[in-house]
């Protein structure tokens, strides 16, 4: 179990750029101050030129979402571990710091002349890591991939109107569609031996004639399914002979494991699928560039891409710009290190769950940094719909989601937020420091082995 004895947790997070455990005997060693570092430069390369992502980056009290908006809602020290929010822990790849030092060192903030090596950098790793040729004229670069989705919902989806999604599925895709003015209709994914799986016959039954668009999550948020060729195709060709327009949300898209493959939807072996589809994209969750404001989407249709850009303008910031750019440029050996390790922290939190939390069912993810985790026996055991009511909760998960924190200090998302077939679920993020991961699993543990 935990080696950091009589040390609160969250002062653990906090201190952790300046002290770091080390070894099996919970030694402490000195380490150089992350945190206070202007230059990412300071990042430490192990032997072998490797990144190190085992010493914990410190986040509190940074105007974190991850870390510092849970804090706002509970008592002082009930809060510790911020495992809900989907952003990258690591500190970012020396490259974008770099970037941005440089930049900032001139100090004017007029307006940009050109984004060209951003689109340049768009075009060259999706066609290097994902095999898609992209046309540079048939990118709209945008501020987010939320403004491009609801401007590509407000175009092809009349007010009033429905637009499909296989459920769970990212709770980010009910609020665009709310802002659309458009409702959103689930398909629920069915449960089959370990993997989520689409129920075909209830998809195509609610293929109805005001469904104009179905939104695509590939790698799906939260269920981690890389959805492949094939199954992608099928969606494909239904849409079609329903007349929806498919709308691929893929920002995860460079978070796979190892063994599993994401294919662009605008890569598919089929010119009339392919057509049919508006893809959006970041790279905002691969190198946790969120709060830089940037994103793209295209369509190898003209007619399409030019419906969507009408609804659209984007609102890009130079800082932005250049940290994109140094991203697509030059960070992708930080990235497949970061990946590689977040590989290993799945595995290391499905061994962990399957010895120490019995009670608590685990899905093997294919791709993204979340998990989805089944707390269904535990929030049975705890009266956990009983209490959501006696405590004026929406659901039992919501109650739960309270229920860990105050136990734990460990802080998730309820799984019913992400639609039909998210009950008796949470989703927890995986993409920190395996040293804090393993101060979160055992604080879990403790809370629900017993119950």
């Amino acid at each position: 179990m935990s080696k950091i004895v009589g040390m609160n947790r969250r002062t653990f997070i906090r201190n952790a750029g300046v002290t770091a455990l080390a070894g099996a005997a919970g030694t402490v060693a000195t380490v150089s101050s992350t945190a206070s570092a202007q230059s990412s430069s300071s990042i430490p390369k192990l032997a072998g030129g490797r990144y190190d992502f085992d010493t914990p980056y410190n986040r509190v009290g940074t105007n974190c979402s991850r870390w510092d908006s849970p804090a706002l809602k509970y008592g002082d020290g009930v809060f510790k571990y911020g495992m809900g929010v989907a952003s990258i822990d690591f500190e970012c790849a020396p490259c974008i710091t770099e970037a941005l030092a440089e930049r900032v060192a001139h100090h004017n903030w007029g307006y940009l002349s050109t984004t060209e090596p951003l689109r340049d950098g768009i075009v060259k790793w999706n066609g290097e890591r994902h095999g898609v040729d992209l046309d540079p004229a048939s990118i709209t670069l945008s501020d987010g991939v939320y403004p491009g989705i609801i401007a590509a919902l407000r175009s092809f989806v009349p007010i009033g109107n429905k637009v499909l999604m296989n459920s769970p599925v990212y709770s980010g895709f009910y609020s665009m569609a709310r802002a659309a003015r458009v409702e959103a209709v689930d398909s629920q994914l069915r449960y089959v031996n370990g993997r989520y799986e689409i129920d075909w016959d209830d998809l195509e039954s609610k293929m109805t004639a005001d469904v104009r668009a179905m939104l695509v999550c590939n790698p799906q948020n939260p269920t981690g399914n890389v959805w492949t060729k094939d199954e992608l195709l099928r969606i494909g060709r239904l849409c079609l002979e329903h007349n929806i327009v498919v709308l691929a949300d893929e920002i995860h898209s460079d978070v796979i494991r190892a063994g599993h493959k994401y294919v662009p939807f605008g890569s598919l072996p089929d010119a009339a699928v392919v057509n049919n589809s508006v893809s959006f994209n970041a790279i905002s969750k691969t190198f946790n560039l969120a709060g830089m404001k940037n994103a793209y989407y295209y369509s190898k249709n003209p007619r399409l891409l030019a419906q969507v850009n009408q609804f659209h303008r984007a609102e890009l910031s130079t800082l932005g710009v250049v940290a994109n750019e140094a991203a697509y440029h030059h960070g992708g050996e930080w990235f497949d290190q970061a990946n590689a390790y977040m590989d290993d922290n799945h595995t290391f939190v499905e061994n962990y769950i399957k010895e120490h939390m019995p009670n608590v069912g685990y899905t093997r993810n294919e791709g993204t940094f979340m998990t989805f985790l089944n707390f269904s026996k535990v929030l049975d055991a705890i009266g956990a719909e009983e209490m959501a009511k006696a405590h004026g909760k929406d659901t039992a998960e919501a109650y739960f989601q309270d229920w860990l924190t105050e136990k734990s200090g460990v802080y998730l998302n309820p799984g019913t937020i992400y639609g039909a077939g998210g009950e008796g679920h949470m989703r927890m993020n995986i993409a920190s420091s395996r040293r804090v991961l393993q101060e979160v699993l055992d604080a879990m543990a403790a809370a629900v082995r017993n119950v």
